[in-house]
C-alpha cells in the first residue's frame, strides 16, 4: 500500500502541479527519458514529504548527544588522570 507521502506526490505529478527545478534535475540524470524522470522525480517528492513531516530535532537529540557526553566524559577523566600522574611522578608522591 502506497504511503500518504507518495500519493501525494502522485498528485501533484498528474495535476502538473510539480516542482519544476527538482523535475529539471530528475530529467537531468534520467537523460531525457521522462518516464524515468517522473519516477525519479516520485521517489525524490514523497522522500521529501516525508522528511518535511518529521521533527528531526526531536529525532536527532539523543542518538547525537549520547555518544558526546561518554566521549567528553572519558576525555575528561583522561585528561585528569595525566594531570595526577604527572604531578604525582614530578612530586614524589609515590
Amino acid at each position: 500500500m502506497p504511503s500518504p507521502e507518495h500519493i501525494q506526490a502522485v498528485k501533484e505529478l498528474e495535476q502538473n502541479e510539480i516542482e519544476q527545478e527538482l523535475f529539471d534535475s530528475c530529467l537531468e540524470h534520467a537523460e531525457g527519458d521522462d518516464l524515468k524522470a517522473r519516477t525519479i522525480y516520485l521517489h525524490r517528492r514523497s522522500a521529501e514529504l516525508k522528511i518535511s513531516k518529521e521533527d528531526l530535532d526531536e529525532r536527532e537529540k539523543w542518538p547525537m548527544l549520547l555518544p558526546l557526553l561518554v566521549l567528553y566524559t572519558l576525555g575528561a577523566i583522561g585528561v585528569l588522570l595525566l594531570v595526577f600522574g604527572f604531578l604525582g611522578f614530578q612530586l614524589n608522591w609515590w
